[in-house]
């Protein structure tokens, strides 16, 4: 005895896309603030020195703006994770450097890392959801580096010495642990202060 399974129809695809996109016509609003807003804290986060220590040649630490893109990715879906990185960049490479390197790409590879990250739901509360951000953090970062080297070695014309070790070595060594070990720390932080925030909102409303 055989199941038959009946196609999707377009209405359905589009509603399922949109559904994973987080791009409902109502929240697009929500959507459009929250990727500004995310752009910002990275920008904001980006500028304060980054705790990093040198073993030999190697800058080991933490990039905390890195995990400002995963996190945004989590709360909001790919779409904020992905503008949320590559707005951030942009503003911070204008800032900063007072240009814009190769065409933005540096800056869109950057924003994969919440693209990857955004396509999935995570519960702030679970150490297993907390475990998975984490892990798929870590993925989106794997295609980062795929596309920054890519980008050094295609677009830029570096060398395949100066492309990994000037670019893709310091950005591995720095954002690495910071996705791995630091974004599942500051979510479970964010959901305690989200959560202290609004019970004393409940208090405050109770004695109103």
């Amino acid at each position: 005895m055989t199941e038959e399974s009946t196609p999707m129809d377009s209405s359905d695809i589009q509603s399922t896309v949109t559904e994973t996109l987080r791009l409902d016509r109502a929240d697009l609003p929500h959507t459009i603030l929250l990727a500004l807003g995310g752009a910002l804290l990275y920008l904001l986060v980006r500028l304060l020195p980054s705790p990093f220590f040198m073993v030999g040649i190697l800058k080991v630490g933490l990039l905390p703006a890195l995990s400002i893109i995963a996190l945004f990715g989590a709360l909001r879906g790919p779409v904020v994770g992905f503008f949320t990185g590559y707005l951030g960049e942009l503003a911070y490479s204008l800032l900063v450097y007072g240009t814009v390197v190769t065409w933005s790409l540096d800056a869109a590879a950057l924003g994969v890392i919440g693209l990857i990250v955004g396509m999935s739901t995570y519960d702030f509360t679970n150490g297993r959801s907390l475990l998975k951000l984490s892990v798929i953090s870590t993925v989106g970062f794997a295609f980062t580096l795929l596309l920054l080297t890519i980008i050094a070695l295609k677009v830029e014309v570096y060398s395949v010495l100066v492309a990994i070790g000037f670019e893709v070595l310091p950005l591995l060594t720095t954002g690495l642990p910071t996705l791995l070990f630091l974004t599942p720390v500051l979510a479970r932080i964010l959901y305690a202060l989200s959560e202290s925030f609004m019970r004393s909102g409940d208090a405050a409303a109770e004695t109103n």
